[in-house]
């Protein structure tokens, strides 16, 4: 028979236990703050920041975490008559670009959901100043090269979307920086949450 050891996650810089579920690369310390991304079996730092609940509802009030993509779009071809690259940066012309911060849900949840969510906050950009919270911040399921891809689907689908149609549309896009942000939502219990930031209400996957 085989053996087998189970071995405690701890923070590597204060030494507390850390609270993991089956298949999070990221882990996040209660007691100091600070967050950890496994990478090639070797735990790098991550930051990881929480947004206030801007209003109270019914349930439990837990935390799903974001990955937010510092990024700068240059748009080298665009010709069509949507607005949503021309008004996010305030350009005029075919040719534009300028900064984009996209939200995307790290955690598992239903396709129409994780579009709506991503859409939406990144739209509005609702969380100025982020905060340490003493809280718990599990559930991650999906990567950094997730993350990337749905930006990229999350920028195309916004622009998609406008009442025109696109012509053409190319662009680059320069990822300058990740982190992660534990967004509060309200758990009633009966499949549904709500996040508690903008109102949206989605289905537990």
């Amino acid at each position: 028979m085989s053996e087998f050891t189970l071995e405690a996650v701890v923070c590597k810089s204060c030494g507390s236990g850390l609270s993991v579920e089956v298949n999070d690369n990221i882990v996040y310390c209660t007691s100091c703050g600070n967050g950890f991304e496994e990478i090639d079996s070797e735990m790098k730092s991550i930051e990881i920041n929480f947004a206030n609940a801007a209003f109270r509802s019914e349930g439990e009030l837990i935390y799903k975490p974001f990955w937010l993509l510092n990024t700068s779009i240059t748009i080298l071809e665009r010709k069509a008559t949507g607005n949503f690259i021309k008004n996010l940066f305030g350009g005029s012309g075919e040719f534009t670009g300028g900064d984009i911060l996209f939200y995307i849900p790290a955690f598992y949840c239903k396709i129409e959901s994780m579009e709506d969510l991503s859409k939406q906050f990144t739209l509005k950009n609702p969380v100025a100043s982020p905060q340490k919270y003493n809280s718990k911040l599990t559930g991650f399921a999906y990567g950094k090269e997730d993350a990337a891809k749905l930006a990229e689907f999350i920028l195309i689908s916004l622009e998609a979307e406008k009442s025109d149609v696109i012509k053409s549309f190319r662009y680059e896009m320069k990822i300058n920086s990740y982190s992660i942000l534990g967004i509060p939502f309200y758990d009633n219990k009966n499949g549904m949450l709500k996040d508690s930031v903008l109102g949206i209400d989605i289905l537990e996957d």
